[in-house]
Order: C-alpha cells, then structure tokens, then sequence
C-alpha cells in the first residue's frame, strides 16, 4: 500500500484470513477500519509489485493479523483480531505514531 490511504471495511463484512494477512511497511498517513483479520498463517518471503515499474523483495510474513514496519502515522480502528500463528499486531523496525484503538482481540495469548 502507498502513503495516505485509508483502507475502510465499513458498512460491509470484509475479511482477511488464512493467508500471510496485511502488512504496512514504509509508509505513512494510513488507516485500517473495521476489518476483521483472523487465522493468519506464516509465509516464505517474496516479490511484491508496489506500482507498474517497481518489484521488490519483501520479507516472509510470521503469521501476525497486522505489521507496522517502519512506517509512521499509523491508526488500526475498530477492526476484529483472533487467532493468528504469532501474534495480532506488531508495530516493530522504527515504527512511529501508530495509534490502535477500538478492536477487539480474542482467542490468542500474544496481543501485540
């Protein structure tokens, strides 16, 4: 995802699961509302397309709902969180400003 975005699930059911789950990573100025994010699994690193011209290496997922990776400007908002292979949320690597507010973690024993 780029630089001041807002990713909204509001007024409909959206759901991330069984897969390496979301990622913000460099950037800044974004907003994750009401999703829920539930049975995140690891994956092995890989290329990721971030616009037409560019592919980049990104490191493999350890199976957290949502990374903040040096990035800033950060709110998580109302969104559901349950039972991920690692954690529910990491804010790690220099990550500034992150607000997480209004969600509701269950079902596992490391909450960020």
């Amino acid at each position: 995802m780029n630089s001041y975005k807002t990713i909204d699930g509001r007024g409909v059911k959206v759901e991330i699961a069984y897969g390496p789950c979301i990622t913000i990573q460099g950037v800044s100025h974004v907003i994750v509302h009401g999703f829920s994010i539930h049975d995140c699994k690891r994956e092995k690193s890989g290329t990721v397309r971030n616009n037409e011209f560019h592919a980049g290496h990104r490191r493999g997922s350890d199976g957290d709902a949502i990374v903040v990776f040096a990035s800033s400007h950060i709110w998580i908002d109302h969104c559901y969180l349950a039972r991920c292979f690692d954690g529910l949320i990491d804010v790690i690597h220099g990550s500034t400003a992150t607000t997480i507010c209004n969600n509701y973690f269950t079902q596992h024993d490391k909450v960020s």
